[in-house]
């Protein structure tokens, strides 16, 4: 967990105040202890949750189906884009009406389970749908708004989006946070390597930090690259002073 010194911002997390820089853990094991370590828990849906359940925000995809999802055989062959590399799952394009049906079946199920929060991934997806379906690229962008309004209304506590910049001017009051995958690293063809102040692409991510902060989102962010304890304590302090909840994690986050 992130120890902060006072006076700290704080989110109105449902009945909790919560500091924006908070200790958080993102697992998607079957079993799931809350406890009193971490302010938020990213959890698997189907997780078995031991511990205060409003303290954990429920996974659910915006633009990916698992190949072994149950849902697939509701999707017609023209909805299923791609598979995603390096993980058992399709690309959808989420203006077929049948993702939506896919969508609102998944909030039921999180109803079910009595969870108040929600985790929004494959966001990011939204932009890359654009980019391989042109003729279709304003549709998209609305829809992926619609759908994250959509599951807003229907689990109305906190809601936090893996980045999700192309549509983040739509959405940001229906979020309390944004989760960034790699913050200090990416992935390139050869492996890992460190971003460096030069890289353009570095720049623009920080600009979003510096932009999240502004509208007083929290930040949470992790790096999968194998390295050194020292490395992580490095990381966790720079962090710190750009206004980001940071943790290393497994790539399968198990």
């Amino acid at each position: 967990m992130v120890f902060l010194k006072k006076p700290v911002r704080l989110l109105n997390f449902g009945l909790i105040m919560m500091p924006l820089l908070a200790g958080f853990e993102i697992t998607y094991l079957p079993f799931v202890e809350i406890n009193k370590t971490d302010d938020i828990y990213i959890i698997s849906p189907y997780a078995q949750v031991k511990g205060d359940i409003s303290r954990a925000f429920a996974y659910v995809s915006l633009c990916e189906i698992e190949m072994n999802s149950g849902h697939l055989s509701s999707l017609p062959p023209q909805a299923v884009v791609r598979k995603v590399a390096d993980w058992p799952a399709f690309l959808v394009d989420i203006s077929a009406p049948e993702w939506e049906d896919v969508i609102k079946k998944e909030i039921e199920f999180l109803r079910s389970k009595g969870f108040e929060n929600v985790f929004v991934d494959t966001a990011d997806n939204v932009e890359i749908l654009g980019n391989l379906l042109p003729e279709k690229r304003e549709l998209i962008h609305s829809k992926g708004v619609s759908l994250i309004r959509m599951i807003k209304k229907s689990i109305p506590g906190n809601m936090i989006i893996n980045r999700g910049f192309g549509i983040y001017d739509d959405i940001r009051d229906d979020i309390c946070g944004v989760f960034i995958e790699s913050l200090f690293y990416q992935k390139e063809d050869s492996g890992w390597t460190e971003r460096t102040d030069m890289d353009t692409n570095t720049e623009w991510l920080l600009d979003k930090v510096e932009m999240l902060r502004r509208d007083k989102k929290m930040i949470l962010a992790v790096d999968y690259a194998p390295m050194s304890e020292d490395k992580k304590l490095e990381f966790k302090k720079k962090a710190k002073r750009l206004g980001v909840s940071w943790k290393w994690a497994r790539e399968d986050l198990q």
